[in-house]
């Protein structure tokens, strides 16, 4: 019994790989978007960064003991859902200065049908669209 569930195993995942490698993308075009839009039937969009409509927060110490602190986000909408795409974090004091910056790792991708928008602290998103070539 286990012999034969390990060979329907393989048949399966033989099966898949070559559906899958029967397919290929083929360049469409390139674009940014800014306001909601839908990835095209039979197409995929690759994203490749943000166009930020907002400078980092510099870090600041106000020399006064109590800090400055300074916080700045940005974010995308894919699929109507927030996505963080960089966050600062920045603050002083009269013995210290400290932040951070975290920047999300590109690309994504979108399958058809996902929506994308930029949100706060994004004024566009560099998308490149491909055909899904069977």
């Amino acid at each position: 019994m286990k012999s034969s569930l390990f060979w329907v195993f393989i048949a399966v995942v033989l099966f898949s790989q070559g559906r899958i490698a029967a397919q290929s993308l083929a360049f469409s075009q390139v674009k940014t978007v800014s306001q909601v839009e839908t990835v095209p039937a039979n197409k995929v969009w690759k994203l490749n960064g943000c166009f930020y409509n907002a400078l980092l927060s510099g870090i600041v110490s106000s020399g006064s003991g109590s800090g400055t602190y300074s916080n700045s986000d940005a974010y995308i909408l894919v699929n109507n859902q927030s996505v963080a795409v960089r966050s600062s974090r920045s603050g002083g004091g009269y013995y210290h200065a400290a932040g951070f910056v975290w920047e999300m790792a590109w690309p994504m991708w979108l399958q058809a049908g996902s929506t994308l928008a930029a949100s706060t602290g994004v004024l566009s998103v560099s998308v490149i669209e491909f055909t899904i070539v069977p």
